[in-house]
């Protein structure tokens, strides 16, 4: 009777197709909501559009790897077909290079949306260049590990010409990339409670997104899982001993675009609970009984309903416009200045009072009078009044 054939390549394969699955629902989630929901597809969601694309396809060549042999020992395979798995193993470097640089550039920009301050910005943008840098350093690395590039995947045959780099370079790079990552994936996810908490969102809502945003850190912990294999690089029972590199390869990907898909879904997860019955739209509050205990918030239009039903679908600031603080600052040119005076009246029994605010604010529309304390019904009358100098 034949010696069973070792094989590891079922549990990669199972990987694959899970974490594939996965993040390519979350991701058709995100374009749902930022096209039909939110009407506003940024540059961060081309760019996890494109680490989407490059994710499938290095789990599509794992996958096709494990039918030609990932997972098992050279001695149990045919000469082409190992020549076939490595040319898979190759293209996984290179599309997990590519995604994982996309989904870097789509967390921090999206991040960029809501940072303010200039320190903020800075170690967003710091973030981004050196995941980039280290991502790209790697990319070519890989990609011109041999001479000529098909002796990567020809080595196999001993009669095959060509030269490749030592091993303990890819590894030391790979060593080097990882450090770079688990570091801007820690501060992709530690910054958000900062800049969330100077937003103008009620508490509840700020400790519902600061976890989702901090789901950063579930995929260092996947690069942090892989180092203690890197060294398996330099096995020259290639296929079989890589395999736990090519499973933490996929989880690390998978986590890192789910993270960032789920982010963004809040405005769809809102309007769920809100067909479903279980939250309110933002602006309307329930009836109450009573004459007269009407919320000012019933004063605020449906187009307004409907635009708050979707606010921080990207987490923008609502009092605070960055572009508009810059303009303000430039020498020549001509600022503008918007001023709201709202004048609200109060009347029962005959006692009349008049209130007078002024919001400096980008958007009428986001605004709202709330009195807390009166119980009597409240009329609203809102000005605009716009003033440009130079």
């Amino acid at each position: 009777m034949a010696a069973e054939i070792e094989n590891r390549g079922p549990p990669l394969f199972a990987i694959d197709v899970f974490f594939m699955t996965l993040a390519i629902i979350t991701s058709l989630l995100r374009f749902y909501t930022r096209i039909f929901m939110v009407k506003a597809f940024g540059i961060d969601d081309w760019f996890m559009l494109i680490a989407t694309i490059a994710f499938t396809l290095f789990a599509s060549f794992s996958i096709a790897g494990v039918h030609y042999g990932t997972g098992r020992h050279f001695a149990d395979l045919e000469l082409h077909n190992a020549i076939t798995a490595m040319n898979c193993w190759f293209f996984c470097y290179l599309f997990y290079a590519m995604s994982m640089i996309a989904s870097k550039l789509s967390i921090g920009c999206f991040l960029l949306r809501i940072t303010v301050k200039k320190i903020h910005i800075w170690i967003v943008y710091a973030a981004m260049s050196f995941s980039v840098l280290a991502g790209f350093a790697f990319f070519l690395v890989t990609l011109l590990q041999c001479q000529p590039v098909s002796y990567f995947w020809y080595r196999v045959d001993p009669t095959a010409p060509g030269t490749c780099v030592s091993a303990d370079v890819i590894i030391a790079l790979a060593a080097l990339y990882s450090a770079f990552s688990v570091i801007s994936d820690f501060t992709f996810a530690i910054l958000p409670a900062f800049l969330l908490w100077d937003l103008q969102m009620n508490r509840r809502t700020k400790f519902t997104i600061i976890p989702i945003l901090a789901m950063g850190c579930i995929a260092s912990s996947a690069v942090v899982a892989r180092f203690p294999y890197l060294h398996q690089l330099r096995d020259t029972d290639f296929l079989f001993a890589t395999v736990d590199i090519a499973i933490w390869s996929c989880v690390e990907q998978g986590l890192a675009i789910t993270a960032g898909c789920c982010a963004t879904l809040r405005p769809l997860l809102k309007d769920i609970g809100t067909r479903l019955g279980w939250t309110r739209p933002s602006g309307v509050s329930g009836a109450t009984s009573g004459i007269g205990q009407h919320s000012s918030a019933m004063a605020i239009s449906g187009r307004s309903r409907n635009r708050e039903l979707y606010d921080l679908s990207d987490f923008s600031q609502i009092d605070d416009d960055p572009e508009a603080n810059r303009a303000g600052g430039n020498g020549g040119g001509k600022a503008k200045r918007d001023v709201r005076f709202s004048v609200t009246g109060f009347g029962k029994g005959g006692r009349d009072s008049m209130k007078l605010k002024t919001v400096c604010e980008k958007d009428e529309s986001q605004e709202e009078l709330r009195d807390q304390t009166s119980k009597e019904i409240v009329v609203s009358k809102d000005f605009l009044v716009s003033s440009e100098w130079k």
